[in-house]
């Protein structure tokens, strides 16, 4: 191994390198381990901003961050995101109804009518609202995610409409908040 002082070219082992060519893959490698945490404050900042304009920032971050999809996405894709998020949770709301079918034989009505808007929901709300965004054409992926919402609250509503407390106030309103925050971060693109 041989460093003489004063050289271009550093020989180690056989192996030649030029000192430039050297310096400058050092000075890249360097520029790389600072860019990578970079880009994820800019898309973080992404993030943030956009969860400000919706309706629960909380709910909107912890969401989008549970997604490492959204650290590299534009706000059409965090839409994509969080219309994806509300899809899993119609999903296990139509699951918990169905459970609900064995445990509460009297709200089996209600229960009924709540199992089919959230069958709605996740076979035709959420699908539409999934192309749309994906042709460019957010104003109907807006329109299935207010209709999400809607069926939220007309399963709450279907509860005390026949007289019972409804066992599933929690879940609808988890559904309706997350389909309000896909609703405003589409809205961005309108």
């Amino acid at each position: 191994m041989t460093l003489p002082l004063g050289k271009a070219n550093l020989n180690l082992k056989g192996y030649q390198f030029n000192m430039k060519f050297f310096s400058l893959l050092l000075i890249f490698l360097f520029l790389g381990l600072f860019e990578a945490p970079l880009m994820v404050m800019g898309d973080r900042k992404l993030i943030e901003s956009t969860c400000k304009a919706t309706p629960s920032y909380n709910l909107c971050l912890s969401t989008l961050l549970s997604n490492p999809k959204s650290l590299s996405g534009d706000v059409s894709d965090l839409g994509l995101i969080m219309v994806g998020a509300t899809r899993i949770k119609a999903t296990q709301a139509v699951q918990h109804i169905k459970s609900l079918y064995r445990s509460h034989p009297e709200l089996r009505r209600p229960l009924n009518e709540c199992a089919q808007m959230y069958l709605a929901v996740v076979k035709a709300d959420v699908p539409s609202a999934i192309q749309a965004l994906d042709g460019g054409q957010p104003k109907f992926a807006e329109d299935g995610m207010a209709d999400t919402a809607v069926e939220a609250q007309a399963c709450e509503r279907s509860f005390s409409d026949g007289g019972h407390k409804s066992p599933v106030t929690e879940m609808n309103k988890g559904v309706e908040n997350i389909a309000n925050v896909a609703r405003a971060i589409i809205r961005m693109l309108l």
